[in-house]
């Protein structure tokens, strides 16, 4: 759905003449909607882990602390637990707290394990790696539309844009944000809203099956050890 197209929709809902154009309209009630229109876009693209926005970055090492311009430049936010040196084949633990980096670097010892920090929008290593390993992690993008021709924004720049986000959940959000503005009754109309954003992030992606029974599911491997004491 484009955001002239969008826009329309919302338009039709809310009883307001269907434009032609928005982005370069000059009609006040256009230049609401696509303020709305911008608003919920970069307001949704942070309420969850949507699987649309979810990036993996990967940069080869320096032969330095300081790994500069190796964090995306799209970065809304790190996936936690996804940082590996794939050189070495191990994670990369972090990110660690200013407290904890700065007692490490006061040690007289490096980690036993590969660690970072994120500081003045650089990623910092400790031990600082070997030059040319190849790092990756994810990360959750703030790009929440793109261009007709497919290239990644983070707001609205022209009718024909596309959103990355569910149509229904940009339309429901735009109205409610409409109706306050106007002054007009929107309590329905947020609540359908914020139950339609908890609704698409329970069912975003697959989860993992959690038996609290007996009963027999998949066969998963499992190492049987004999009951009894452990020693050393």
């Amino acid at each position: 759905m484009t955001l002239l197209s969008l826009i329309r929709d919302v338009c039709a809902e809310v009883g307001v003449p269907r434009p032609s154009a928005v982005y370069a309209a000059t009609d006040p009630t256009m230049r609401a909607m696509l303020s709305h229109a911008q608003e919920e876009g970069a307001t949704l693209a942070r309420l969850g882990p949507w699987q649309a926005l979810r990036k993996e970055k990967t940069f080869t090492s320096l032969a330095a602390e300081t790994q500069t311009a190796m964090v995306a430049a799209d970065l809304a936010s790190f996936v936690n637990g996804t940082f590996w040196n794939r050189t070495r084949r191990r994670p990369l633990i972090g990110p660690v707290t200013p407290q904890e980096w700065q007692r490490m670097k006061a040690s007289t010892t490096s980690p036993v394990n590969d660690t970072f920090t994120y500081r003045g929008n650089d990623i910092l290593i400790n031990p600082a790696p070997a030059a040319g390993h190849t790092f990756a992690y994810e990360y959750m993008s703030e790009n929440w539309c793109e261009s007709s021709g497919g290239t990644d924004q983070a707001a609205w720049a022209a009718d024909t844009d596309v959103g990355l986000l569910d149509e229904r959940l940009m339309k429901l959000g735009i109205i409610w944000r409409f109706k306050k503005q106007r002054g007009l009754a929107f309590d329905a109309d947020y609540a359908l809203w914020e139950f339609a954003v908890h609704d698409a992030l329970a069912k975003e992606a697959p989860h993992d099956i959690v038996n609290f029974s007996d009963a027999r599911g998949p066969v998963r491997p499992r190492i049987w050890t004999q009951e009894g004491d452990w020693y050393a």
